[in-house]
This record gives structure tokens, C-alpha cells and sequence, in this order.
């Protein structure tokens, strides 16, 4: 059975919808997605989530049809799960409108032009809101969530957290009767008594 058959007969599934929404977006230019994942080789698993490339920055499309209980919840924890096991830096979160399972195969890209979502991002300083996006709108949110990680408290936050691990470190060998000699003698630190000799 092909998968217009399958889809006829029993709706669409949330992992087609996810390639489809990956490749409009890739043919738009505003996510690099690699082309094993919107290829539609027939008999294939589809990946359960699309991973594309944004300036550099991995970015992980999940999407949830509207016809299931707690939709946003699965998709909050999905999507932070993404983040964790550092899967991306930037995961959007994308509820499809329940019409859109029982879409007809030759009309769905159109159909997800012409349809909104509700989208909330995630990054690594937590989630944004969710809101109403149509497939052009998306450009926009994603483009304010990346200039968001990059000048933001997440590049501050690994700069801090550096700060305290030098700090403690120091803390530990300045403890060290033994850190003077040793530093003195990695670094070549002449002692003082060396440093006059050289001065006379």
C-alpha cells in the first residue's frame, strides 16, 4: 500500500507533516535540512522529528497534531528533551490543526502554506510563548529566537558558569603547598632570588 493509500485511509501522521513543514521550509532558504530527511523513498521510516541547520545553529522541527490530549505538554517536554540530550540549540514546538491529518496528499503543501500553527520555541534559557504563526510568520519567530541565543543570557550564562569553575579550581590548588613550585616551574617563573641575579 503507498503512502497516498495510507494516508487516505487513515489520515495523515504527525512524522509526514514534519518532513513536509522541513521541506517548504528548506525550499524557502530559511532552514538547511539535509536531504535524507525529505526524501520520500517509499517503504522508508520516517524520522520522528526534522533537524535542520539555521546560521550555524541546530535547530529540531516537532510537530503535534491538535487531535491529541495535552498536546503542548508532550511538546514542552519533547522539545526541552531535545535541548538536554543535545539533539539542537533551538527547538520549535509546532501544534498542527487537526484538518490537516485528513488533508488529500496532493494538496497538503498548499494546505500548509495556507494554514496557522501554534508554535513556541525552546532553547537551552527556556521556552518561549506560544503563538499563532502561519508558515511565513515562522521566518520571523525563528529569526528572533536565534539572535536571542546568541546575544542573550545563554552565552552569558557559559561565561559565568566558566568564571566559577577557574575561580574554584584556584581555590583548590592555592590549598596546595605544592601549586607555587609547580606553576613556577611550568610556567618558567624564575624565582626572586634568580630574577636579582639576572638584574645584577
Amino acid at each position: 500500500m503507498s503512502r497516498k493509500e495510507r494516508a487516505s485511509e487513515h489520515g495523515l501522521r504527525e512524522e509526514v507533516l514534519n518532513v513536509k513543514l522541513a521541506e517548504l521550509l528548506s525550499r524557502t532558504g530559511l532552514l538547511s535540512i539535509p536531504e535524507s530527511i525529505i526524501k520520500e523513498g517509499t517503504g522508508k521510516r520516517l524520522p520522528d522529528v526534522a533537524i535542520g541547520d539555521y546560521w550555524g545553529v541546530r535547530v529540531v522541527l516537532e510537530g503535534k497534531i491538535a487531535d491529541k490530549a495535552n498536546v503542548r505538554g508532550a511538546l514542552e517536554k519533547d522539545c526541552f528533551g531535545r535541548i538536554e540530550e543535545g539533539i539542537a540549540a533551538l527547538a520549535i514546538g509546532i501544534v498542527y490543526p487537526t484538518e490537516l491529518r485528513h488533508s488529500d496528499w496532493a494538496a497538503l503543501e498548499q494546505n500548509m502554506r495556507n494554514t496557522m500553527f501554534q508554535v513556541k520555541i525552546f532553547t537551552e534559557a527556556g521556552g518561549g510563548e506560544w503563538v499563532d504563526s502561519n508558515l511565513e510568520g515562522l521566518s520571523a519567530i525563528l529569526r528572533r529566537a536565534y539572535e536571542s541565543l546568541v546575544h542573550e543570557d545563554v552565552v552569558n550564562g557559559a561565561v559565568e558558569e566558566l568564571r566559577q569553575s577557574i575561580e574554584a579550581a584556584s581555590a583548590t590548588l592555592s590549598g596546595s603547598p605544592g601549586t607555587a613550585q609547580r606553576l613556577r616551574v611550568l610556567l618558567m617563573v624564575p624565582r626572586a632570588e634568580e630574577a636579582d641575579e639576572k638584574n645584577e
